[in-house]
């Protein structure tokens, strides 16, 4: 098994081919709008104190939650459901991972400073080739959140401070635009494969239009290919127990299909379910997660995806390693936040400040609870 970077082009490889010159003019990595919002808001930095993001080396735990499942509660009578049996299949086929994570890297007199980083990963033989976009750099301001609010499609009239449920929906926001951006780029130009997204496949929040997503889905199904889409984290519920756990003593692979009963929680709501539900475990062992497939997919072909997923990737705790990869790739270590956070510093003439933990000066050693990022 091979890992490299598409600093090397695989002649044969759909993705790779985004960085041909013959692409030259056309739609880039990063959308250019995105790329002009992060120059502009981070000309807005005038100087003054800096206050990082505490970080430690050893720490294990440093993405941000961006879970968006919505919470249900479903009937018990799930636990009567039988499973699916799944029977690898073993095959040549590409299959495609989209990754993206967004941090917050700290606060300076005028407002909050985030990162963004894409990932790529796909799978052809027995290598793996990745490509990573970013970290690019946001300064969300008071004087400059209208501005960015607005260029992102969010139209109410919060009042700006560091924590303010304007600044972290503009952070998410931010992020969900440059992963519909990657996932639109891989669906159009990857072929008769499979594609992994991290998270569900449910759309019509204000965050999160519908649009945007079936224009995704419909350019991956032109070309051929099959999106799935795993959840790390589900707030799906069966009488307080998370669904995943409905496979805990079922042998693996295998899947639940629990789409109706969900389904069955939004008769008239805005939100769509654009893929099929399901509790997937596909190794002996392995973890259980949510699994969504492109609703537009036969149920019969939905089926032979997993199989093919099965057989052509390797799925030792029940996590796609071509999705773990594009996760890993992605995610910002405490080395590289500390190095964001230096080059911040001396390109923008900032004055690093220490940032006074309130519950150490309390409780000393016993100040152990969740610190606000």
């Amino acid at each position: 098994m091979w890992i490299h970077r598409t600093e090397t082009i695989v002649n044969n490889s759909n993705i790779s081919s985004l960085l041909s010159s013959e692409n030259e003019g056309q739609e880039g990595l990063l959308p250019n709008f995105l790329i002009q919002l992060s120059n502009s808001s981070m000309k807005t930095i005038r100087g003054g104190r800096f206050k990082p993001r505490e970080v430690s080396l050893f720490e294990l735990s440093l993405e941000d939650d961006t879970c968006q499942d919505l919470p249900l509660m479903l009937d018990e009578k799930l636990c009567q459901c039988k499973p699916i049996r799944i029977e690898p299949a073993e095959g040549n086929l590409t299959v495609t991972a989209v990754d993206v994570s967004s941090i917050k890297i700290g606060d300076t007199d005028d407002g909050v400073l985030c990162a963004l980083r894409a990932s790529t990963v796909w799978k052809t033989d027995d290598s793996y080739t990745y490509l990573r976009c970013g970290p690019i750099m946001f300064h969300i301001t008071d004087c400059g959140h209208h501005f960015m609010s607005e260029r992102l499609g969010l139209r109410e009239a919060f009042s700006f401070s560091n924590f303010s449920p304007v600044t972290m929906r503009i952070i998410g926001r931010l992020r969900n635009t440059l992963e519909r951006w990657t996932q639109r780029l891989v669906c159009a130009s990857s072929r008769d494969g499979i594609i992994l997204f991290d998270g569900s496949l449910t759309a019509g929040t204000p965050d999160n239009p519908v649009k945007y997503l079936e224009d995704i889905l419909g350019s991956a199904r032109e070309n051929g290919n099959v999106v799935l889409a795993f959840s790390k984290a589900t707030k799906l519920a069966i009488a307080g127990r998370k669904v995943t756990n409905l496979l805990e003593q079922m042998s693996a692979p295998c899947l639940l299909d629990i789409d109706r009963e969900i389904g069955e929680q939004f008769p008239s709501s805005p939100v769509k379910l654009m893929g099929r539900v399901y509790v997937a475990k596909l190794a002996f062992g392995g973890f259980t997660f949510r699994l969504d497939i492109d609703r537009q997919v036969p149920v019969e072909g939905a089926l032979e995806t997993v199989s093919r997923l099965s057989g052509c990737d390797l799925v030792e705790q029940g996590y796609p390693e071509t999705l773990r990869l594009a996760h890993i790739l992605s995610a910002f270590t405490a080395n590289e936040v500390i190095g964001i956070q230096r080059f911040i510093a001396r390109n923008y003439g900032l004055r690093i400040t220490s940032q006074p933990n309130l519950r150490r000066s309390l409780f000393g050693p016993f100040g152990t609870g969740r610190e606000i990022a």
